[in-house]
């Protein structure tokens, strides 16, 4: 799974319904109750092996290429971890079991550690060992050659071109050949990996090794945290180790003469060079219907990874192993997945992650697109983060869905884990933190249980070897629940179940709707008045059509529902013979909306393509009356940081080398397909240039309003060119809106 920095604009409101879980009414009398009350008879024993698969992939040092916990992209410890879920998948009575290859960018870390000679204040030799390091995906030193066991090193603070200039100056030299720089990173709250690491191989550093300064590792200073890289390959080494270790060479870089650096990192990484397997298997269908239900987590894994996502492969275990035991034969093929590739498997890219689900659905089995009903994955299901209230997320349009299972009766049963029940939020806004992002973006909609308030674990444990097996309160932050796994594997098998059982799929793009008219508020400043009308028009045209959609799978179902009580099979066939017609319409209108109207407003946030220009230019405007009031101000100069998803920060801290990377990652330019390729549509790439020089002169300390005429316009040049774009796609979105309206 990947964490986003938290930046995320104030406007992004989330609709959602609260459903209770648990209820006094009685349950229901629809045709699927009865199978699902069987199926809760064998969940206790589903969430044992749920829990013994968590461990094994978990704890098994078998399973892991290093003595931390890694299983990555394409590595060998990720091909056996695939040969085993494989033999549980088999042993557990799913059929059609395979390994799906895919092809990534492979990385194996095997091993890293660093050791610094040094005399102290009396001329004694010493020597620091560090073993407790860990590689990004990046080059090993093994791998590039080269003597590596004689090098300076530097404290180089948080690795900002500005840093290395000061060094630069101070000790009269114009690169760091021959040096390691140190640098701490806050990745939470300031940049990612990505930026300290392009500036270091810029500035022509031997190798960086990094440390956290805030927002993640913060369970204690020993604490490691890793990241995905999103990044090109610089052929030089990237490390982290924890804070106590970089103080320790801190003093040594104080107080100590004659330092010279070995490091030794075995790291294996390629372009495309590399096999993942999604592990799957299948309970098949008994209607050949053509259409499937995915049930899904990921292998993959930093350090010991027992909830990002060892459990949520045992869940999903759990489940089939639940549903098969139960006896339960359902109309369409279920289909259990084990992804791998899913932290990390792309070099060139700002979107690095799920890219073995990417190659699933795109390469492997592309005909999944338009004829599979859902996406049911898990990223951390089993951490109890102490809420009174669940989360059940979803892709718009599957919120009706969530909600009527609730309603239903059918789960009434179920002892709710949480004491106020669970929310459905019908948003789209976690998906791309996971492999959500690749189905969603080929037509296929999720769900996902998510909590938004895990901040005080993911601060503390997220990709540190502390996401263990934790069910002691040490840090109040969450504790593994195994009751809370059996909740989950109680309500998402029933959720599976009662997709199955409902021949037509109640996609609700009413809510899909409100999400079109939110993105419009406010457009006018930006576009004419008569296609902002005509947008408008359309839009209520299309709720109609959307209304009369749900109407009709609603009354399909109802049908079929009439005829079980009536034991009519004949009438029974026919309802579900009419509901796989209404799918497959369905299906291909949600893949529509995702094709024509949906972008990415930065590297992981969806939103509607005019609403993305739409946020940028009012931040590009927002900066330019900030330095036309006549007064110049270190707030204003600091506003355009803001732009593109925050990638205009870089600005600030980074030289042109880095920032046009940066850019040219953010943008794609060399990775021709991934789920964030041709989506981004906010960024102008060379903008930053603008900001840089605004920033610079802002150092110079010139304050005189009269010397930033020129940057404000050209800024206003670049808002002419997104005002130009964002009316191509307010005319664009409203014919896709009459296309939409047609197709539902």
């Amino acid at each position: 799974m990947k964490k986003l920095l938290t930046y995320l604009p104030l406007t992004l409101l989330m609709a959602f319904v609260m459903m209770m879980a648990t209820s006094c009414s009685k349950t229901s009398d629809l045709s699927m109750q009865e199978d699902i009350d069987k199926m809760l008879e064998f969940t206790a024993d589903a969430t044992d092996e749920a829990e013994d698969v968590a461990y094994k992939l978990a704890y098994d040092e078998e399973l892991w290429d290093d003595s931390t916990g890694f299983r990555t992209a394409g590595s060998d410890a990720e091909h056996r971890a695939a040969d085993y879920l494989a033999e549980e998948f088999e042993k557990i009575g799913l059929s059609d079991v395979k390994k799906e290859p895919v092809t990534v960018d492979k990385w194996q870390f095997n091993e890293a550690y660093m050791n610094i000679s040094y005399s102290d204040k009396n001329g004694q030799k010493k020597e620091l060992n560090i073993d407790d390091m860990v590689s990004y995906a990046a080059q090993g030193t093994k791998q590039l050659g080269g003597d590596y066991s004689s090098l300076g090193i530097v404290d180089m603070g948080t690795g900002t071109e500005a840093e290395y200039q000061a060094y630069y100056e101070e000790n009269d030299c114009t690169d760091m050949s021959g040096k390691i720089v140190l640098v701490g990173v806050d990745q939470w709250n300031e940049v990612w990996i990505d930026g300290p690491y392009m500036e270091a191989a810029v500035q022509g550093a031997e190798a960086i090794v990094s440390y956290s300064v805030g927002g993640y590792a913060q369970y204690d200073e020993d604490t490691i945290n890793i990241q995905d890289i999103c990044a090109p390959d610089m052929k030089m080494p990237c490390t982290s180790i924890s804070k106590n270790e970089a103080e320790k060479i801190q003093k040594i870089l104080k107080s100590g003469k004659n330092i010279s650096a070995e490091l030794y990192v075995d790291n294996e990484v390629g372009s495309q060079n590399g096999t993942s397997y999604n592990v799957t298997g299948t309970i098949k269908g008994t209607e050949n219907t053509g259409q499937r239900i995915i049930v899904a987590g990921h292998y993959d894994k930093y350090f010991y990874g027992f909830e990002d996502d060892c459990t949520a492969v045992g869940l999903a275990t759990g489940i089939a192993k639940a549903i098969i035991d139960s006896g339960y034969q359902p109309a369409n093929d279920i289909v259990f997945i084990a992804h791998g590739a899913e932290e990390w498997g792309r070099f060139d890219t700002s979107t690095d992650w799920a890219i073995g689900s990417w190659e699933m659905i795109t390469t492997a089995h592309p005909q999944w697109q338009g004829s599979t009903l859902a996406l049911i994955n898990f990223e951390m299901p089993s951490v109890d983060s102490f809420n009174d209230v669940g989360i059940m997320r979803t892709s718009y349009e599957l919120g009706e869905i969530g909600n009527t299972l609730f309603s239903s009766g059918l789960i009434n049963e179920v002892d709710s884990f949480y004491k106020d029940g669970v929310e459905v939020k019908n948003d789209d806004q976690e998906l791309p933190r996971t492999d959500c992002i690749s189905y969603q973006f080929n037509g296929v909609p999720a769900f996902m249980p998510r909590q938004e308030d895990k901040t005080e674990w993911s601060q503390n444990r997220y990709h540190t070897p502390k996401d263990d097996d934790n069910v002691d309160d040490d840090k109040g932050d969450g504790v593994h629940s195994k009751e809370l796994l059996e909740y989950q594997l109680s309500l998402y098998s029933a959720l599976a179940m009662y997709i199955d059982g409902t021949p037509a799929l109640a996609l609700d793009f009413n809510s899909r709707c409100d999400d079109f008219e939110a993105a419009i508020e406010d457009t006018e400043k930006y576009a004419s008045k008569e296609s902002v009308a005509a947008y408008k028009d359309a839009l209520e045209e299309l709720r109609e059509s959307a209304q009369e959609n749900l109407a009709a799978a609603k009354d399909i179902n109802s049908d079929y529902e009439k005829a079980y009580r009536e034991d009519d099979k004949e009438a029974m066939k026919a309802a579900r013979e009419k509901g796989t017609e209404h799918n497959t319409k369905a299906l291909a209108a949600f893949k529509y909306v995702q094709d024509q109207f949906m972008g990415l407003a930065d590297y992981g946030d969806i939103e509607l393509h005019h609403k993305g220009l739409q946020n940028n230019l009012d931040l590009y405007t927002g900066v330019v009356d900030a330095i036309s009031d006549g007064e110049i101000t270190e707030d204003d100069v600091w506003l355009a940081s803001e732009i593109n998803g925050y990638y205009e920060y870089y600005a600030y801290l980074y030289s042109d080398e880095v920032c046009a990377l940066s850019n040219g990652l953010l943008m794609n330019d060399k990775v021709e397909s991934n789920w964030g390729s041709n989506k981004m549509t906010l960024a102008i790439k060379d903008s930053w240039k603008t900001t840089k020089n605004m920033y610079a002169k802002w150092n110079e300390g010139v304050t005189d309003p009269a010397a930033y005429e020129g940057f404000a316009e050209e800024y206003k040049g670049y808002i002419d060119i997104l005002k130009a774009d964002l009316q191509e796609f307010v005319n664009s979105e409203t014919e896709a809106m009459k296309q939409l309206k047609d197709m539902i």
